[in-house]
């Protein structure tokens, strides 16, 4: 329905965003505390690594092999760096722990480009790869500062609980005057994709400014406010700085009947929704809601299981100022299901459902903003084409089944 063109430079990164419990899929953080290099850390949770043994008195043995390059940018072909290195995790027991480690690669002030990052478990034969960009401009941005928690542990998501203290380490910045404004805003979820979209301009003015100074290690622990978000600078006329969320408890997981209510607006009427925003049984109410569509509480169950997959896995990919399941991204990802291609630039995706040599396939075009609250920020280019795909795939949720374009 829209169309683009990314270049000659082709590949398809749909897996970046597939539903996938089975495979290990690091968490990463990018950190620029040196002028020469930068740092890169790794966090794994070992009930996704496959281990082995060769014999019931051995111990379990997972294998990692890590690589990463370096790039200008997304499209180019020259490697400015790479590396590789294994880590072998050597276990008695097979448990739920989470293994943590870093490495630095050439990285020079002034810089900006991106690092692909790949992580291949041995035993399962199986790699995940993962994109950040890198902004080395001046330091004024977002890599240049390193959260960590109370035990000085690194915060790999930039989402942290209500009332959490944490300790930020900016070895570039030591003794430097920081500036942390703290917002409260409510943002409305997306519109259906054949709409037009009524973006607000951002207030920008702060409901609270506070200064502070990172002491001569360049580190400062504060509190993080009970709503909103807080926005870290050393340079206030600049739109540059680090942000850290504070969403609903226990996200990115949809954990509460609570949580539950709101995402599914993409698929309530209003009359619907307003009934399960009102109700003084909401438990019962959404049992209700669901079981109608379905038939049964069996198929009930296996739908809300589906449903809610999505809007955590749009969670987990697509939030930015806002939570993953309220962007285009997100609420394209929770109704269609995942896009069978996905072509990226520097400046916009494609997202495209079914053959993409096939002119009756469903195409999405995503444009990244310029956003200094967010990276990951992208608006959809909104069509009227859009409204039959749309209420197909309601209608379909609607009838107790998980829409999905092959």
């Amino acid at each position: 329905m829209s169309c683009a063109s990314l270049g000659s430079s082709y590949q398809n990164y749909a897996h970046l965003y597939k539903e996938n419990d089975q495979i290990v899929a690091p968490e990463y953080i990018v950190y620029h505390n040196e002028m020469d290099s930068s740092s890169v850390y790794f966090e794994v949770n070992s009930s996704k690594i496959l281990y082995t043994r060769k014999s019931k008195s051995d111990p379990y043995l997972g294998k990692l092999n890590f690589h990463y390059r370096v790039y200008d940018q997304l499209d180019s072909k020259l490697i400015k760096d790479s590396g590789t290195f294994y880590l072998e995790d050597k276990v008695l027991e097979l448990n739920d722990s989470q293994i943590r480690g870093q490495f630095k690669f050439s990285y020079k002030l002034g810089d900006q480009g991106l690092i692909k990052l790949f992580c291949k478990d041995v035993n399962r034969n199986s790699i995940v790869e993962k994109h950040i960009s890198l902004n080395k401009s001046s330091k004024a941005t977002s890599q240049f500062y390193l959260i960590k928690d109370q035990l000085d542990v690194p915060i790999f998501k930039n989402y942290v609980n209500k009332g959490q203290e944490v300790k930020l380490e900016s070895k570039l910045n030591i003794s430097t005057p920081l500036y942390i404004k703290h917002y409260v805003r409510d943002f409305p979820i997306s519109l259906p994709p054949f709409t037009g979209a009524n973006h607000l301009p951002f207030e920008y003015k702060t409901d609270q400014l506070y200064q502070f100074k990172t002491d001569q290690s360049g580190n400062l622990a504060f509190k993080i406010p009970d709503e909103g978000f807080v926005y870290i600078q050393v340079d206030t006329s600049k739109k540059q700085g680090y942000t850290l969320f504070c969403f609903e408890d226990h996200f990115p997981t949809i954990s509460t009947v609570e949580l539950m209510v709101k995402p599914t607006r993409y698929i309530c009427s209003r009359a619907e929704y307003d009934q399960l925003l009102n109700s003084e049984f909401l438990k019962s109410s959404m049992d209700h809601f669901w079981k109608s569509k379905t038939g049964s509480k069996e198929r009930a169950k296996e739908i809300i299981r589906k449903y809610y997959k999505r809007v955590e896995n749009a969670n987990l990919h697509f939030s930015s100022y806002i939570e993953g399941w309220k962007t285009d991204r997100g609420m394209i990802s929770i109704i269609y299901g995942a896009p069978n291609v996905v072509s990226k630039s520097n400046d916009m995706e494609v997202w495209v459902y079914g053959d993409e040599s096939n002119v009756n396939s469903l195409s999405f075009v995503f444009n990244k903003m310029e956003n200094p609250f967010s990276e990951n920020d992208f608006k959809l280019q909104r069509s009227p084409a859009y409204r039959s795909s749309w209420y197909k795939a309601v209608d379909a949720w609607r009838s107790g089944r998980a829409y999905w374009i092959q």
